[in-house]
């Protein structure tokens, strides 16, 4: 017995000669085979907002952070593991290729097993009291690596933009019938050229308003076309028991894995204000014309629903004036409200707002990209 730790110790020692001390992760030998990583956004649905990360480019600007497990002959299921083998690892991009240093190496055993999980953007040293990614798990927890992350405080700041959150697995399937799992229970390729493992980025957050526009019925439009002029000069959107923060598990095959804090931010109400410095104005030439509000600039949001909560809800408030050909002016408001979708990550939703001849507020919420389906407004009285 004494002879085969004697052995073991020595062929550890030649091996650490070869490689960092501190590359070298406790039970096992590094091989000469370096451990390479890739990364693309994956198929599906994406947000779309100040601060998002919506394609490559995006992704490799920001870099991404990896944790690894190393479980010897154990599959990552049958045994648990803190990511000491790799904590929080950035990589980053140039020339073409991301890189990370120090290189690790897979196991020189190809009987063990090595697992990862990524996420972006990549975070050095979470704050508590911050946005985006703001905890995530130590190098010596034992279990699923996780991240937490607290939603904008003010997602249509002009100087702070919202931060995105992505979380990576590998792609598998053909393109019309993709499946997408972790990288669990990785080998030491056979082919030394063949050792990348590329992560396909999914976002992790919903996003709503990303487009907004609005329009009014052609009831209104006969009404008061040739008559009267309307000007819409602002929005705001209230958003009702969204949650502030959620814990993200990065073991996760297919949707995201939120699961709830139990802390004092669980939900909130907020209320953003969007002034329109160019008002939307509806005259005698346009009655009919959809007018923009915004793009791109829509609330990121946790896709979480909250135990014994209400539902979230967005309500949407415009400003108006009613100026007729006498100079007579009228202000007002005019609202309507919806559920905020909880069962989608990476979904972007458009909202088509309609002003009808009573003055009222109606609405269409659809996903972007895909298209709105036949109008089914309702109408918040």
């Amino acid at each position: 017995m004494k002879r085969y730790l004697i052995l073991m110790t020595a062929a550890t020692l030649v091996a650490a000669c070869s490689h960092d001390a501190d590359e070298v992760a406790s039970g096992y030998i590094p091989s000469d085979n370096a451990i390479a990583f890739d990364a693309s956004i994956g198929d599906g649905p994406t947000t779309r907002a100040s601060g998002e990360i919506n394609d490559d480019a995006t992704l490799q600007a920001v870099s991404f952070g990896v944790f690894g497990s190393y479980t010897g002959r154990l599959t990552y299921e049958n045994t648990t593991v803190s990511s000491d083998f790799m904590y929080n690892q950035q990589v980053t991009f140039a020339n073409g290729i991301w890189s990370y240093s120090p290189v690790k190496y897979w196991p020189n055993d190809e009987r063990d097993y090595v697992s990862f999980f990524a996420y972006a953007p990549y975070v050095a040293h979470p704050q508590q009291n911050t946005e985006g990614i703001v905890d995530m798990s130590k190098r010596d927890d034992l279990g699923d690596p996780w991240v937490n992350y607290r939603i904008a405080a003010d997602p249509w700041s002009t100087t702070v933009p919202q931060v995105d959150l992505l979380y990576g697995q590998q792609e598998q399937g053909p393109d019309n019938n993709k499946t997408y799992t972790p990288w669990l229970d990785q080998k030491k390729p056979a082919d030394p050229t063949d050792g990348k493992l590329t992560f396909a980025f999914r976002h992790a957050l919903s996003c709503i308003g990303d487009e907004i526009t609005i329009k009014c019925t052609g009831a209104l439009a006969n009404l008061i076309t040739g008559y009267a002029t309307i000007t819409i000069t602002k929005v705001q959107i209230d958003y009702k028991n969204l949650t502030t923060k959620g814990h993200l598990v990065l073991k996760s095959a297919g949707d995201a894995n939120w699961q709830e804090i139990i802390s004092g931010e669980l939900t909130t109400t907020r209320t953003y204000i969007k002034n329109l410095d160019t008002p939307v104005v509806f005259n005698a030439t346009n009655f009919t014309d959809e007018q923009t509000i915004s793009t791109g600039d829509g609330l990121l949001y946790i896709p979480l629903r909250i135990a014994g909560t209400d539902a979230a809800k967005a309500e949407v408030t415009i400003t108006y004036t009613v100026k007729n050909n006498e100079n007579s002016e009228y202000s007002g408001t005019a609202s309507t409200s919806f559920d905020l979708d909880m069962s989608a990550e990476g979904q972007k939703q458009g909202i088509d707002l309609l002003l009808t001849d009573g003055l009222d507020l109606q609405h269409l919420v659809y996903v972007i990209g895909q298209g709105a389906t036949a109008p089914s407004y309702t109408r918040k009285r």
